[in-house]
């Protein structure tokens, strides 16, 4: 889709996506743990937001075009 020029960017901006998002996953259950006295909110909130991403893959996997965009002829 993006090509070879842009994928260190995108595979970085996915590594550091991941780990605030692993950083953000810790802490929140940590903190819902000291509010709330167990688990069960920030699991609840694992798998709503687990399911959440998946649906959106899909969805954007079942629309993405199936073939590119045929190439645009410049006149001059």
């Amino acid at each position: 889709m993006f090509g070879l020029r842009w994928q260190a960017m995108i595979q970085g901006l996915a590594f550091m996506s991941h780990q605030i998002g692993s950083f953000l996953g810790a802490y929140g259950g940590g903190v819902l743990y000291d509010v709330l006295g167990s688990y069960t909110m920030a699991w609840r909130t694992g798998v709503a937001l687990g399911l959440a991403g998946g649906i959106i893959q899909v969805a954007f996997a079942l629309i993405r075009p199936s073939q590119p965009p045929a190439p645009v002829l410049r006149t001059a």
